[in-house]
Order: structure tokens, then C-alpha cells, then sequence
């Protein structure tokens, strides 16, 4: 599902709500991956699991951002996420929504079972949180 192995570990960590251990490793990887499409999810997985459920959902965003945007890939030398983790992450994001009761958002990310329909609730949802960015330079 991950195109890094030790992210495999690090699922699998917060898999076990090893909070702990999942923590100190994506620590020791976030010099390195910390724009990285799978990374994001990660820490979106480990928001999630403290309850920080609207950074989880900032932190989900960013990483389709990141997904979505083929030359900063390129330039930094990532790779998209899998068609599996991209699953994962409208699994997350449904689950994210349900918890804070946004019926709306959804039944749009529930809607969103193909690449044309989320591309469809990736441009809603930067309608909706324009702040969210990151910094392209790098």
C-alpha cells in the first residue's frame, strides 16, 4: 500500500493504537518526508487517534494536495499515493466527518468513488479551507 516500507510500520503501529512508538517514528522521518503524500496520511492517522480530529482532517487535505500536484512531486522526488492508500485516506475522511457530524461533507466524500468525483470533492474541499498550503519551494 506504501511506496516507503517503513511506512508500512508505521501503519501498522497505529494499526495497534501504539501511539507511542508511532509517534517517535514519524518523528525520526519527518526531516525527510514531511510533505510526503503517505507521511501525511500517517500523521492524519496518528491525529486522529488524539482525538485532534480537525488537524486530521487539515493534515488528510494536505496530503491530497500534495497528491495532486505533479510537478512538487517531481521536484521533490515523491511518488503519488497508491490507489489503495488513496482508499484509505476517503475511508479516514469519512470517518472524520461522521465524528465531528458534517452530514454534507459526507455524503461527498462517500460520493467520491472515483478519480473524476475526487477531483470533484478535492476542489469543494479547497473552496471550503483555502488556508491550507504548504510552501512550493521547496
Amino acid at each position: 500500500m506504501f511506496n516507503i516500507k517503513e511506512f508500512e510500520k508505521i501503519y501498522n503501529l497505529l494499526k495497534e493504537n501504539n501511539k507511542k512508538d508511532a509517534n517517535n517514528n514519524l518523528i525520526s522521518y519527518r526531516s525527510k518526508y514531511a510533505l510526503h503524500p503517505d507521511y501525511l496520511f500517517l500523521m492524519a492517522e496518528y491525529l486522529t487517534l488524539e482525538d485532534r480530529i480537525y488537524q486530521a482532517i487539515d493534515t488528510l487535505h494536505a496530503s491530497l494536495l500534495v497528491d495532486y500536484d505533479d510537478i512538487f512531486l517531481l521536484r521533490n522526488n515523491f511518488e503519488k499515493s497508491s490507489n489503495k492508500l488513496v482508499d484509505k485516506k476517503f475511508e479516514l475522511f469519512n470517518k472524520l466527518f461522521k465524528k465531528i457530524d458534517n452530514s454534507e461533507l459526507l455524503k461527498q466524500s462517500m460520493n467520491a468513488n472515483s478519480d473524476e468525483k475526487r477531483q470533484i470533492f478535492f476542489k469543494k474541499i479547497q473552496e471550503l479551507m483555502p488556508g491550507i498550503g504548504f510552501n512550493k519551494k521547496s
